[in-house]
């Protein structure tokens, strides 16, 4: 947490550790040690880390299941859309589950998806990330690649202020510095890639949700609706320790195309709206 936390200024990390040892002398098992774990990871005020136990991490994941960037996040829930009033294509973005073989399914039906409505010829798009809890941010992002433009779609930056790992867009695949994912490329070229965008946002568009978000923010044509996000747009990493616990740690915020970064607070759209969809088609069908 001293090394990579994101807030790790916040904290007096002598003063802390000192008292940790002072309340620990004599234990003799990891359990008798969560207590301080648990209390530095209050002691950084950050929402987006977390401590489970090996107890938890059981419920969580199932026997040996392992967490993708937010710690995991629900299986099986796929892209799905629409036209909405006979010109807009809809895409619903679920939160991904950050396994390997999941968001290669995800990316599949995503790609399959943005074929289907694209061949509707669409007079703009509709991106839907209300209700997405967060999980992994690269399925989405790449179901969403050719929407995104080639080149630069964001950053991770550090406590000091300073980019470390530039996400980019190139031949449909999402890069970190130079750094594929390990996910199928989207190979489909949309009839108009630059055709406008809407965003729309709420409450509970966290974490990975809220990556999405921010990499879309700066492009040409795109507007974002609805209510604030939930407030935790920041890069975070499972930790698995010894015993089977796991410390979900936030070690990055993150920045948009054009550098602007953003703090650990919820996202204000460019329009709030009670009915986002609405106001979403209001403003597309403004722009034909």
């Amino acid at each position: 947490m001293e090394e990579h936390s994101l807030r790790r200024e916040h904290v007096d990390w002598t003063a802390l550790r000192a008292e940790a040892f002072a309340r620990t002398e004599g234990a003799s098992s990891p359990a008798e040690v969560y207590g301080e774990i648990q209390r530095a990871v209050r002691a950084l005020g950050d929402p987006h880390t977390f401590f489970l136990t090996p107890e938890a991490v059981r419920e969580a994941f199932g026997e040996g299941g392992e967490g993708g960037e937010d710690g995991g996040a629900a299986s099986g829930t796929m892209p799905t859309g629409k036209i909405v009033e006979g010109r807009f294509a809809l895409v619903a973005l679920p939160e991904s589950s950050g396994d390997e073989a999941e968001d290669e399914r995800y990316v599949g039906a995503g790609v399959a998806l943005l074929r289907e409505l694209d061949a509707a010829r669409s007079a703009g798009w509709i991106v839907d990330l209300r209700g997405n809890t967060g999980g992994g941010m690269y399925a989405p992002l790449t179901v969403l690649a050719p929407l995104l433009g080639e080149g630069r779609i964001g950053a991770f930056v550090n406590a000091g202020g300073e980019e470390e790992g530039v996400w980019s867009q190139r031949d449909g695949r999402i890069f970190v510095d130079d750094e594929t994912l390990p996910l199928p490329a989207n190979p489909l070229a949309l009839a108009a890639p630059d055709a406008p965008v809407a965003v729309l946002t709420d409450g509970d568009t966290m974490s990975a949700a809220e990556a999405v978000v921010i990499a879309l923010r700066g492009r040409p044509g795109t507007r974002t609706f609805g209510a604030p996000t939930g407030g935790v747009p920041t890069g975070n990493v499972a930790i698995d320790l010894a015993d089977g616990a796991m410390l979900v740690l936030t070690v990055a915020g993150e920045a948009d195309r054009t550098g602007h970064a953003y703090p650990a607070a919820p996202i204000e759209p460019d329009e709030p709206a009670e009915d986002a969809l609405a106001a979403a088609v209001v403003w597309l069908s403004s722009l034909r």
